[in-house]
């Protein structure tokens, strides 16, 4: 159990309150997970609507290898949105607060969700594009005003607990626009735009929810307005006046201990934070090239391609998606037992493993096609899901803030972001057209193998543990480590990062 200030646990007995606005606060993930998903299986009704607005829009005729690839393109989009919604985050949040933050990412989403109901009705893929940009935009901010939102309104003891809740909230999303986008439900050409309806309600309830939800202790501090800080201390810490001003005097005196805050240009020029935000980044481009991208954005096509039915595929694509739940809730439970480096490299060796059996499944299958190994390969996602779920699902959200110390965490993890992002668009901007051209295995073999074995060797030598440990003792386990080649000098990163 972790304990938070008092004494009390924050998630004893599931305790409802907190819960809920844990969940309301980090609802930006669900968004994220949401958006992550629902072209996957309505792809024929997307498919349908590019080809009726090229025709109508430019009067082209396009192929299937023509709309392959603006659909691909179309879907990488919101990547690109989210990419500068990364680089958004703290002007926003320093300059308007985290919850007037939330504010302007739920507007953005809002009138991004509007744009594609509208695109439907012209109908328009340009309009649709321009709304994929814009919801990226809107998610990537929430994502990450929701992570510094529930750092600063909690406890330290709780940050871990609480991290792994932006994860869950991804996955759930997941679930969720896995059934809703099913052609069974509102993936088809007449009804696709209810997913999008169904959003915009799903955006209202956070909206209507958030006017109760104080804003954040760090951010009332720091603008100097104690006795709204005091009081949003005792709503989230719940606890009495006098613990609230001992709180608040820790809060104090840690902001005039970090006086300088880092920006992502600042993080780059420090050799020392550079380094590690280095390994933070890789941490998420193994996790962005491990195949979990395609597998959230084609899983369906992938299934498809190997012999189900789309019946078949749809109803195995949410499947995926509640493993993926299930595990995330597992992890949380020993995220904290074995620590994030056994963890990251176990879960990285598993997904590595389980891409291999992929890539096999799928060769066989273009050689001999046999229908049973569609079904395997549904299993064997399943159990890359897992390992997934135990390691870099959840982790790779604040590794990145636990590598570095408090003054350079916000432009840390926005690098962290940035390659996330980026990482993404380029694997679903790219996926498609190389299947059509070199076949799905030998795409997937390409794709996410090398770069996930280069990634184990990296971290496996400069990964430092992270859990429970100030930046100085994160440095005093980066010495521990073994080195590559003997290149490495130990203890080389204590200097600068003192500084902090």
């Amino acid at each position: 159990m972790t304990y938070c200030a008092d004494g009390r646990g924050l998630f004893t007995g599931w305790n409802k309150p907190n819960w809920v606005y844990v969940s309301m606060i980090d609802s930006g993930s669900f968004h994220f997970g949401y958006q992550l998903v629902l072209t996957n299986p309505a792809q024929s009704a997307f498919l349908e609507f590019l080809n009726v607005s090229l025709e109508h829009e430019l009067h082209i005729h396009a192929s299937d290898s023509t709309l392959s690839q603006v659909w691909s393109l179309i879907v990488a989009i919101l990547f690109l949105g989210a990419l500068a919604g990364s680089f958004s985050i703290r002007l926003i949040a320093d300059k308007i607060g985290r919850k007037q933050g939330l504010y302007v990412s739920i507007v953005i989403g809002l009138i991004s969700a509007g744009l594609s109901i509208g695109s439907k009705f012209i109908p328009s893929a340009i309009m649709y594009a321009v709304s994929r940009v814009t919801m990226g935009y809107s998610v990537s901010l929430s994502l990450g005003l929701a992570a510094l939102f529930l750092s600063e309104s909690s406890p330290k003891e709780c940050r871990g607990a609480i991290g792994m809740i932006t994860g869950t909230c991804v996955q759930l999303g997941t679930v969720i626009g896995s059934i809703i986008a099913m052609p069974q439900i509102f993936g088809t050409y007449d009804l696709w735009m209810y997913i999008y309806v169904s959003e915009i309600v799903m955006m209202l309830m956070f909206a209507v929810f958030l006017p109760f939800l104080p804003e954040t202790p760090g951010f009332l501090v720091q603008r100097g307005v104690f006795e709204g800080a005091k009081k949003s201390l005792m709503f989230y810490y719940k606890c009495d006046d006098e613990a609230a001003e001992r709180h608040m005097f820790g809060i104090k005196e840690e902001q005039k201990r970090f006086t300088k805050k880092y920006t992502m240009s600042d993080v780059m020029k420090d050799g020392a934070l550079r380094h590690k935000t280095f390994i933070g980044m890789v941490v998420t481009f193994a996790m962005s090239f491990s195949g979990v991208s395609v597998i959230n954005a084609y899983a369906v096509e992938i299934l498809i391609s190997t012999g189900l039915s789309t019946l078949e595929a749809s109803l195995a694509n949410v499947g995926i998606a509640m493993v993926s739940v299930i595990a995330i809730v597992i992890s949380s439970m020993v995220v904290d037992k074995f620590g994030r480096r056994p963890l990251l490299l176990f879960a990285f060796i598993g997904c590595l493993v389980c891409n291999l059996f992929i890539f096999a499944l799928m060769l066989t299958y273009d050689m001999y096609g046999y229908h049973a190994l569609g079904f395997i390969l549904i299993f064997v996602i399943c159990v890359f899901i897992v390992f997934f779920a135990i390691g870099p699902g959840p982790l790779c959200y604040f590794i990145t803030a636990e590598l570095v110390g408090q003054a350079a965490r916000s432009g840390a993890q926005s690098w962290a972001s940035v390659v996330q992002m980026l990482s993404r668009f380029i694997i679903v901007t790219i996926f498609l057209p190389m299947k059509d051209s070199i076949g799905e295995s030998w795409s997937y073999l390409i794709l996410f193998v090398a770069p996930v074995i280069a990634s184990i060797i990296f971290l496996y030598f400069y990964l430092p543990e992270t859990k429970n440990k100030t930046a100085n003792e994160v440095d005093e386990a980066a010495a521990k480590l073994p080195t590559l080649f003997g290149l490495r000098s130990r203890g080389k990163v204590h200097v600068t990062t003192l500084k902090l």
